[in-house]
C-alpha cells in the first residue's frame, strides 16, 4: 500500500497502519500510520494513518540485558554498527536506498532490507534493531522464535536536535513485520530502550502525553512516495529529541528465527515552506468485539461512520483488518443520492493505501482486486466517512479486537486530511 506523502498524524504524514492509533503509509506525509489494529502510517501526510495501535494493548517481552538501544542518526552512517556503509550522493530529490547497505551475513532473513540513511542535512534515520550483529545479548532482544506473534514496544528518542518538518519518508523492515506504530510523547521514556517493554499507549491513542505519530508501517516495506503539487506546502513537525516508542507487531510462521528490526528514513522539508499541516484520519472499528466477540460460524458485514466537521480534502486512506476479513470498503456520504465509494481492498496480507491527488492514478474498482477513486477528494462539513468490513469467522475461535492475525479481528480506517478532523473509535 502506499500513501504517498501526506501529512496525517503519522499516516498521512505517516499513515499508521496497524491496529490502533494508526499502522503508516508509505512515503509521503499524509497522516499517521495505523497500528495493527492495524491502524498504520504515511509521510507528512502519510503517517496520518501511520498512527497506530491495535487497541489491544501490549505485553512486555523478555529480553536479555545489555542490548544496545535503538539507533538514530541525522545522516551519518557511522553509528549503524553494520560495517562499511558508503553514503549516497547528495540529490535534489529523496531516493530509495533499500538494499544498498552491504550488511554482513547476519544469519537472519532480510539483510537486503536495510536502508542507507539520507545524506547529512537532507534527512535523518531511525534504526530499531541490533547495532552489533555479533553481540548475542542484542540478538537475544530482537530475535523472534518460530511460532511466535506479538505486538510490543521499544523506546527511542528522535535524533534531531532542532525542530524539523518532513513530507516524504521510507520505512523498511525485515520479514515478519506486520505493523509498526511509532508514537511520540511529551514526557521522557522511563526506560533506556534496550529491551521491549509495555507500550505507553494502550493502542487507542488515549495516553495523556501522546503528541503525535511518526511514520509507521502496515507491511515490511513502505515505499518512498511522490508529492503532488497541491501538497507542496504540507509538512509534519517533529520536535527536538522527542521521546518515542515503536509498537512492533511481528509474527514468525517459519521454521527459523527472524529479527524484529526496521530502518526509517525521514527527509526534511524546510520549515519556511510549510504553510499547512495534515490531520490524521482515525476510524477504529470493532472495539465492541473486545466484549462481544464475533462468534464462530458467523458471516456478517460490520458498518461504521464518522462525521466530517469542516470543509477540506482527504489526502489518503488505508484499510486494516485480519485473516478473517474478506472485503474492506469505504465511502464519502453526502446523502443517500450522493454516496461515493472511494476505497476497497480484499487481501489482508496486501494492505493497500491509496492517495487522492492530481498525480496518482488509482486502480478501478472490481469484484476481487483493490481499487479506489482517482483525483482530489474534497469533503464538506456534514459529510460522513463510512466504512465496512465483511468478516467470515470460519474458525472455532470467537474473534475479539486484538492484534493476532488468525485469532483476532479489526476494522480500522486510517488516513490523512487537510481541513477536517475525522476521528472515531467505535
Amino acid at each position: 500500500m502506499r500513501m504517498r506523502w501526506l501529512l496525517m498524524p503519522a499516516p498521512v504524514l505517516a499513515i499508521l497502519v496497524g491496529c490502533s492509533s494508526g499502522d503508516s503509509g508509505g512515503g509521503v506525509v499524509t497522516g499517521d500510520p495505523v497500528k495493527d489494529g492495524d491502524g498504520s502510517g504515511s509521510t507528512a501526510a502519510t503517517d496520518a494513518t501511520g498512527a497506530q495501535n491495535d487497541g489491544s494493548g501490549s505485553e512486555p517481552a523478555s529480553g536479555a540485558a545489555g542490548a544496545a538501544a535503538p539507533t538514530t542518526t541525522d545522516g551519518s552512517a557511522s553509528d549503524m554498527g553494520v560495517g562499511d556503509m558508503t553514503m549516497i550522493p547528495k540529490a535534489d530529490q529523496p531516493i530509495s536506498t533499500r538494499g544498498q547497505c552491504d550488511l554482513p551475513d547476519t544469519g537472519f532473513p532480510g539483510d537486503d532490507t536495510c536502508l542507507l540513511p539520507p545524506p547529512e542535512g537532507l534527512g535523518m534515520q531511525i534504526h530499531v534493531g541490533p547495532t552489533d550483529y555479533t553481540d548475542q545479548n542484542q540478538l537475544n532482544v530482537y530475535s523472534f522464535a518460530p511460532g511466535n506473534e506479538s505486538s510490543e514496544c521499544i523506546s527511542f528518542t528522535t535524533p534531531n536536535t532542532e525542530e524539523i518538518f518532513y513530507q516524504q519518508w521510507e520505512l523498511s523492515g525485515r520479514p515478519g513485520t506486520h505493523h509498526i506504530i511509532n508514537s511520540m510523547y511529551a514526557t521522557p521514556n522511563s526506560d533506556n530502550g534496550t529491551t521491549f517493554v509495555l507500550c505507553r499507549d494502550p493502542g487507542t491513542g488515549s495516553a495523556p502525553d501522546l503528541i503525535d505519530n511518526l511514520p509507521g508501517a502496515s507491511k515490511p516495506w513502505m515505499e518512498l512516495g511522490q508529492v503532488a503539487p497541491e501538497n507542496a506546502n504540507l509538512g509534519r513537525r517533529i520536535g527536538p529529541q522527542t521521546a518515542a516508542q515503536a509498537d512492533m507487531h511481528y509474527f514468525n510462521f517459519t521454521d527459523a528465527p527472524v529479527l524484529r528490526e526496521f530502518w526509517l528514513n525521514i527527509w526534511f522539508k524546510p520549515g519556511d515552506e510549510v504553510t499547512e499541516q495534515a490531520n490524521q484520519i482515525r476510524g477504529m472499528g470493532g472495539i465492541t468485539w473486545t466484549f462481544l466477540p464475533i462468534q464462530p460460524g458467523t458471516d456478517n458485514v460490520y458498518k461504521y461512520s464518522c462525521p466530517v466537521n469542516a470543509p477540506g480534502r482527504i489526502i489518503g486512506l488505508l484499510g486494516h483488518y485480519h485473516a478473517h476479513g474478506v472485503r474492506f470498503s469505504a465511502w464519502i456520504n453526502r446523502g443517500r443520492d450522493t454516496e461515493r465509494k472511494v476505497f476497497e481492498m480484499y487481501d489482508y496480507l496486501e494492505p493497500v493505501e491509496f492517495q487522492y491527488d492530481t498525480i496518482t492514478e488509482n486502480p478501478d474498482f472490481s469484484d476481487s482486486a483493490a481499487g479506489a477513486f482517482t483525483g482530489v477528494l474534497e469533503v464538506n462539513a456534514g459529510d460522513t466517512v463510512d466504512w465496512e468490513c465483511h468478516i467470515i469467522n470460519d474458525s472455532a475461535t470467537a474473534l475479539r479486537y486484538t492484534n493476532e492475525v488468525e485469532t483476532g479481528e479489526m476494522c480500522n480506517l486510517w488516513g490523512a486530511s487537510v481541513g477536517p478532523k475525522i476521528d472515531c473509535v467505535q
